[in-house]
């Protein structure tokens, strides 16, 4: 079942565009600013391979760009996600 989602998002991350972000942030009720939102876009666009290989240590590449409280919500919500998905 893990493989399946993967799958799926090897073959469908090109489609994930900013409003998609922007979309479950809401749900999730998380704040950002426009330049936090593209660099959490950027992030999971150039990392999403390390982030289905379960290397957690990439966030650390945008720990000093965004927000301490968006930080602990992206990473609480991977770590969340792992746990059910991967």
């Amino acid at each position: 079942m893990i493989f399946i989602y993967q799958d799926f998002i090897k073959k469908h991350i090109h489609e994930l565009t900013i409003q998609d972000i922007e979309g479950f942030a809401r749900k999730k009720n998380i704040s950002y600013t426009k330049d936090e939102l593209l660099i959490v876009y950027q992030f999971i666009q150039y990392h999403y391979q390390d982030l289905l290989d379960e290397n957690i240590k990439v966030f650390e590449e945008i720990k000093d760009k965004i927000s301490p409280t968006l930080y602990k919500q992206l990473l609480n919500l991977y770590i969340e996600y792992k746990q059910k998905y991967l």
